[in-house]
């Protein structure tokens, strides 16, 4: 039993990790009981704290009301993990990223959509959006994992979120979702369309007024879990007032739209005092010339000068991403601004699971001034499906940022909604997809606030949450099949989601207007991950042929290492088969693990194929040819494998940015028509 007494007043957020603290009192062995003392200190970094124990006294002293919060969820896990105090020494925490976020993009309606909206993910959850229980669940398992960012991404918010005094027919009455099927552009335009109208279906009924109440409300709740609400908009979209009479368009040289963002950016201020910032981006829809970002100093600048006028001393960040756009241009309309204004960047593009050193911000660093602070957007366009695992990526990944010039980062995708899960047949619950993918969360979140956590903590926490004795193997097993992804992205390299989707091993093609599946020649055309670590099959032959050598992992190397990760996990998956029947959560996990490292045995062999089959065309040798061909059918029975493991597992789903359904067991015949590809001269 743990009794605490504070020398300040305990806040919303302190009482919640209380709450968290008093349920590990069964943990303790025998009869343990300890006092702990509460206080603050302003000497101690914001969000950090400082623990110790004299005998049966606990102290935890925060920087803040988050730092005593960390440092009470951190006893609290502890105490899980050890079922004791008497290890607890002196230890201090100071935060290794102040801003630890997650970017969501939000479907918060039909008629005012986000980036990833044309997608069955999106849309199942539009209803959701407006559950307060979905949020607080969502909120409290951020706070666990020590996010302290949750940044909301839409192409239109206003129409869905404030009432603008100047434009008040533009705000919308209830939620709708639309029953018609999605076919956007790639730059978001078309998400909503004219023929959907009559195809709309009312989700929740809902006034205006009860919105704007309903969002107060999730700030309130973030704020009272230490975690500041940021929304982000793509540009120039302008969904939801197509029935106003005000002459609204999605074009920037129209002085109505511009007053109409300018206004509502003002709205979204007044009606939101807890709104931490706003975030915008040069392009998606604009005229992508020198007039973009001066539209968007214009309006959405000029409407948080303005606000921030009225409302002397509000904390409001303004972040301008760079997008589409050039630094100098941001900088030279931004220069004199009232509040922080900071760049967001795109780190490892659409593809975090890649390499830990991502080169794309390298000329970035160098161009930008030494002053402004930069935000990095992780994207996760590779995990849909699969939960992933591997600490010491992560670990290697965020010790690899630019921490001293970081203000923070947001992790998230645009081809996928994570909000509840719809996709696996196994549940249909449709838990969080923060829940299913929890260990992955817990990861990025808990390293990101503290960089020096070791392998034990996340071995501990694995027994934790699975009850189960065998931690270590699943730790190592569950780390192979999370290398697999990451290691083929390195030799098989595109920039974003739509090119190039891991878990189906296909992409959208803009000139025929399909998604189609990444054949063998186009396994060998392909460049590696940017940076010159890895060596692309192409560039590898080309060496080979002429007697001379690439600097970097060359693509038979990463082979090689994809199939021991593949067989690995396999080998772990067989000695831990007893374990399936004992937790159904685990079973799932385990069965994610096998899916993959079926999909590892056959990126591997098709790797090795494509480096056959590219020395053959340099060189003419029959047998490299039929040796491409003899790999490829080999393959093509791994994925098999997997497709029918896969499909047993989840649904064909429609995903944003792919413009269409995928199913990869209808891909078993893509992967026998390889060999046949190999065999044509």
């Amino acid at each position: 039993m743990i009794q605490a007494k504070s020398k300040f007043k305990l806040t919303e957020a302190v009482k919640f990790a209380l709450e968290e603290l008093h349920k590990m009192d069964g943990c303790l062995k025998g009869k343990t009981s300890a006092m702990l003392e509460l206080d603050i200190d302003g000497t101690i970094a914001f969000q950090g704290y400082r623990l110790n124990r004299t005998g049966n006294v606990i102290t935890i002293t925060g920087g803040d009301e988050a730092g005593v919060m960390y440092g009470l969820l951190d006893l609290a896990k502890y105490i899980s993990h050890e079922k004791s105090i008497e290890g607890i020494t002196l230890t201090e925490v100071t935060p290794y990223l102040k801003n630890r976020g997650i970017k969501f993009n939000i479907p918060l309606d039909a008629r005012t959509p986000s980036y990833s909206d044309s997608a069955d993910s999106a849309s199942h959850n539009i209803k959701n959006m407006w559950d307060f229980n979905f949020w607080t669940e969502f909120l409290d398992r951020m706070a666990l994992n020590k996010y302290n960012v949750l940044s909301l991404w839409t192409l239109s918010p206003f129409p869905s979120l404030v009432r603008i005094p100047e434009y008040p027919l533009t705000a919308l009455e209830d939620v709708k979702r639309t029953t018609r099927p999605f076919k956007a552009k790639l730059s978001g335009w078309g998400i909503y369309a004219d023929d959907f109208d009559n195809s709309l279906v009312t989700v929740k009924k809902i006034s205006m007024d009860e919105k704007i109440s309903f969002w107060q409300s999730v700030m309130e709740y973030a704020k009272n879990r230490c975690i500041k609400i940021y929304l982000f908009t793509w540009n120039l979209f302008t969904y939801g007032t197509e029935k106003s009479p005000y002459g609204i368009t999605s074009e920037q040289d129209n002085s109505v739209t511009k007053d109409y963002v300018y206004c509502g950016t003002k709205a979204l201020l007044r009606t939101y005092p807890l709104l931490a910032g706003l975030g915008v981006t040069a392009g998606e829809h604009m005229f992508g010339d020198d007039t973009d970002v001066p539209f968007l100093a214009e309006t959405y600048g000029r409407g948080v000068k303005d606000v921030l006028k009225e409302q002397k001393g509000r904390e409001f960040r303004f972040i301008h991403r760079m997008q589409m756009t050039r630094y100098d241009s941001i900088i030279s309309e931004f220069e004199e601004f009232p509040c922080p204004f900071e760049i967001s960047f795109k780190y490892s593009q659409a593809h975090m699971y890649s390499n830990t050193k991502p080169a794309f911000i390298r000329d970035f660093l160098i161009e930008k001034k030494p002053d402004i602070k930069i935000w990095l957007t992780v994207r996760n366009d590779d995990f849909y499906m699969y939960r992933w695992g591997d600490p010491v990526f992560a670990g290697e990944y965020l010790r690899q940022m630019p921490a001293d010039t970081m203000t923070g980062y947001y992790m998230g995708a645009d081809g996928f909604t994570w909000g509840r899960d719809y996709m696996d047949k196994r549940d249909l619950s449709h838990p969080l997809f923060v829940d299913k993918m929890w260990y992955m969360f817990f990861i990025w979140g808990q390293l990101s606030y503290n960089i020096n956590l070791q392998e034990t903590f996340f071995k501990d926490e694995l027994k934790l949450h699975f009850k189960s004795e065998e931690d270590d193997l699943l730790y190592k097993t569950w780390k192979h099949a999370s290398e697999i992804i990451p290691e083929v992205n390195c030799t098989h390299w595109h920039d974003y989601d739509f090119q190039w989707y891991p878990e189906g091993c296909c992409m959208y093609e803009p000139e025929t207007d399909k998604l189609v599946f990444a054949d063998i020649n186009e396994f060998i055309s392909c460049i590696s991950v940017p940076g010159g670590e890895y060596v692309s099959v192409s560039d590898y032959c080309r060496a080979a042929v002429n007697n001379g050598s690439t600097a970097g992992i060359d693509p038979l190397t990463m082979a090689d290492s994809i199939w021991n990760h593949a067989d690995k996990a396999m080998k772990g998956l067989k000695k831990l088969e007893k374990s399936r029947g004992a937790n159904r959560e685990l079973k799932y996990t385990l069965d994610d693990m096998e899916a993959l490292s079926y999909l590892g045995f056959y990126y591997s062999l098709k790797i090795k194929a494509a480096v056959s089959l590219c020395m053959y065309r340099f060189t003419g040798k029959k047998t490299l040819q039929e040796e491409a061909a003899s790999i490829l059918s080999a393959a093509s029975e791994y994925w098999k494998k997997y497709s029918a493991k896969s499909g047993e597992m989840y649904s064909s789903q429609i995903l944003t940015r792919l413009c269409g359904c995928v199913d990869v067991q209808k891909f078993d015949i893509q992967t026998e028509l390889d060999v046949l590809l190999a065999l044509e001269d």
